[in-house]
């Protein structure tokens, strides 16, 4: 039966690959957020999880631009002690506000991967996903005003706002490639993704669309060191539809000691984005819970214009199950 089922998902992962254009959420944290950047991580780790973030984009210029978004992702069917074929699934939801709302962009999206264990004690791992996600667009009209809106003398000439047509409903592909190895003392995940949006021939954007799909590759390693602290290290290369930049970074996780046997750990770091920005992040691991902010601190000219930008980001996950792992629990887990 497992065979079967992966034979099928091999073959639909043939037929859903296009050559298009993608793009997904742009985060501060995406070490926090893997599921929302590869279709291949979705229901491999340690327990099912819910996991939320909201980031508020040049808050010091205006109510510029808003991010929130939510997934949960879960191992599919029930698994045999011993078996070395595992399915996962995840679901994810983002909303984007520009300037208080007058564009708000949303996406829905649901992932499927399929995991094989390299070895006897399942420490390694090789994982293929596929995803599809349904964008959506719309210009609140009522918050826009043009000139030529108090010209009362018109009679057929329709104004500026009348002419703005819907932006139709686009549709993305994703596939993504994973491997993951893990023991009592270290996890590893490298993996890379594409990302893929099939447009409308009515859309009405006036850029070049033309271009290559969006493509990510990702690192993710945390490593115990001194006995009761960690070291953790996150990179990844993204190439989107706008831009194309390097992600880099690493934290030190010192523990928390109380009178539970509960694992704690307080997180801090800093991490860098090419030509855009140093981010400083603090995050705390309190159980089955994982808590993140960072703060975007910009190099770009926009500091040199008297412009101050403000860029917070808040993530939270929390665990669905008790953990039931000797391996070592971690931030990317």
């Amino acid at each position: 039966m497992q065979r079967s089922y992966t034979l099928i998902f091999v073959l639909f992962i043939t037929l859903f690959v296009q050559d298009a254009n993608g793009q997904t959420p742009f985060m501060s944290q995406n070490f926090a957020a893997t599921t929302y950047f590869n279709p291949a991580s979705v229901g491999f780790g340690v327990n099912n999880k819910l996991h939320a973030f909201y980031k508020n984009q040049f808050a010091g210029v205006g109510d510029a631009y808003k991010t929130i978004g939510v997934s949960t992702d879960f191992k599919l069917f029930k698994q045999e002690e011993g078996e070395s074929n595992h399915f996962g699934m995840g679901v994810q939801a983002v909303s984007e506000k520009v300037l208080n709302g007058i564009l708000q962009t949303n996406y829905i999206s649901v992932q499927i991967a399929n995991r094989i264990f390299l070895n006897e004690k399942q420490t390694s791992y090789l994982a293929l996903g596929i995803g599809g996600t349904i964008i959506s667009r719309n210009i609140d009209k009522e918050l826009l005003t043009f000139g030529d809106q108090y010209n009362s003398g018109r009679l057929f000439i329709s104004s500026s706002s009348e002419s703005i047509a819907n932006i139709p409903v686009k549709f993305a592909s994703s596939v993504g490639l994973l491997y993951g190895q893990s023991s009592p003392t270290q996890f590893l995940q490298i993996g890379a993704s594409g990302y893929f949006i099939e447009r409308n021939t009515n859309d009405p954007s006036t850029i070049n669309v033309n271009q290559q799909f969006q493509f990510i590759g990702l690192s993710n390693f945390e490593h115990q060191i001194w006995y009761d602290k960690t070291i953790l290290f996150h990179a990844d290369y993204q190439k989107r539809l706008e831009s194309e930049y390097y992600y880099a970074g690493l934290a030190l996780g010192f523990p928390i000691y109380d009178a539970s046997e509960t694992i704690k750990r307080l997180y801090v770091g800093c991490f860098y984005r090419t030509k855009d920005a140093t981010i400083p992040y603090i995050g705390l691991l309190l159980g089955k819970y994982k808590l993140g902010l960072s703060y975007d601190i910009y190099q770009n000219d926009m500091t040199s214009a008297n412009l101050h930008p403000q860029t917070i980001e808040f993530n939270f996950t929390t665990l669905l199950s008790r953990r039931k792992s000797e391996n070592l629990i971690t931030l990317f887990d």
